[in-house]
């Protein structure tokens, strides 16, 4: 039989590491709730409110339009990667419209165009928050509050 001889130096990190698994392991609940209670307070003083977009399923359509909470709403994924812009024309205030074959969007009244495949273009998007919860995607709208409205 052979023994198994462990100096200090390697049973005091041993203990460490283990100390260390178990610590994490007990508080890791709690330091999850505070994280999504910081969120949630973030979201809060920003203003953003978190609207259902659609089902994470993976095979979507590579670029669509939605209208979620009365705003166009456009979804582009390029393969795994999906992005989340705002459909309204900064310029003009107009829909823009979509062109799923040539992967475009373009605002019919100042003829601005931007690509979504490549990113490039002189129509300037904005790009909206996206987080994923229970294969769910939200999308963060900005809501602005007049004032007199509560928590302005």
């Amino acid at each position: 039989m052979e023994k198994c001889i462990m100096n200090r130096a390697e049973f005091f990190k041993e203990m460490s590491n283990s100390l260390l698994q178990t610590v994490k392991s007990v508080y890791e609940p709690f330091i999850s709730d505070d994280l999504e209670k910081v969120e949630n307070a973030a979201d809060r003083v920003l203003g953003i409110t978190w609207y259902p977009l659609l089902e994470d399923k993976g095979q979507d359509p590579l670029l669509e339009m939605h209208y979620t909470a009365g705003k166009p709403i456009i979804v582009s994924r390029y393969g795994t990667n999906m992005q989340v812009f705002d459909g309204v024309c900064p310029v003009c205030s107009n829909i823009i419209m979509l062109s799923t074959l040539y992967s475009k969007g373009k605002c019919l009244n100042c003829q601005k165009e931007f690509n979504f495949n490549t990113g490039i273009g002189e129509l300037k998007l904005y790009s909206l928050p996206v987080k994923y919860k229970q294969k769910m995607v939200y999308v963060g709208l900005q809501t602005s509050l007049k004032q007199g409205d509560k928590h302005a």
